[in-house]
């Protein structure tokens, strides 16, 4: 009783100020609200947009409660992409990178995986694996190429590059963490961080590269349209 009292304590308040706020009382953060997306998204998050303080406030706390068990659909596996796009300035040197190690096409919903034949048993789930998160980087301006790799989720939390998926429930949606910000997709949703410039100065003391970071929680996927393929 003791300790149920502390919570309303807490979260009763946190609940009345964030109605108080919600009408113009945003407070700027690093999720937001779902906006409209062009296909094959159904919608995107933006970086800027403002959440109220209940949201703001809440929601880590909860992230530090989520249930050990996450039950995956039978025949399903989970996919979320980690994409960063930068952009090397004119006085950067030129800079080319490869190669992707998969390439999932949201058409067919089919996953190629890019591997020896027969596969590396990293790459390969077992029954009671989640699924993968997809990580990988793109270079634009005076920069080229792609490369990314695929890890198992076998478990929460998982940590890779950056981000931290703590839970995803029985619809898909996902949790993760990102520089101490959370943030909460449903399936085909997309969350956009800000642009963020960087000195790359390994290819010049004046080498500005723009960066733009992109989480795409693909859901549930089917396990039977997973392809290992030699690149």
């Amino acid at each position: 009783m003791r300790r149920l009292a502390l919570i309303a304590g807490v979260v009763i308040p946190i609940v009345i100020i964030g109605l108080l706020l919600s009408d113009d009382g945003g407070i700027m953060a690093g999720i937001g609200a779902v906006r409209d997306a062009p296909s094959p998204f159904s919608s995107l998050v933006r970086a800027t947009e403002p959440l109220t303080l209940t949201y703001w406030i809440y929601l880590p706390f909860a992230c530090r409660n989520f249930p050990p068990v996450i039950q995956v659909p039978e025949d399903k596996y989970l996919l979320v992409e980690y994409w960063a796009h930068s952009v090397l300035g004119v006085n950067c040197e030129g800079l080319c990178i490869d190669f992707p190690t998969y390439h999932f096409d949201p058409q067919s919903d089919e996953l190629a995986i890019y591997t020896t034949l027969p596969p590396e048993p990293a790459l390969v789930l077992d029954n009671d694996d989640i699924g993968y998160i997809g990580s990988g980087t793109s270079l634009g301006g005076v920069g080229c190429g792609a490369n990314s790799d695929l890890t198992k989720i076998q478990r929460c939390p998982l940590s890779k590059d950056g981000i931290t998926l703590r839970y995803v429930d029985e619809t898909g949606t996902i949790t993760l963490e990102r520089k101490s910000e959370v943030i909460v997709l449903g399936a085909d949703e997309v969350w956009v961080s800000d642009e963020e410039i960087e000195i790359w100065d390994w290819l010049g003391a004046e080498c500005a590269v723009t960066s733009t970071c992109y989480i795409t929680n693909y859901a549930f996927q089917d396990r039977d349209k997973i392809i290992f393929t030699q690149p």
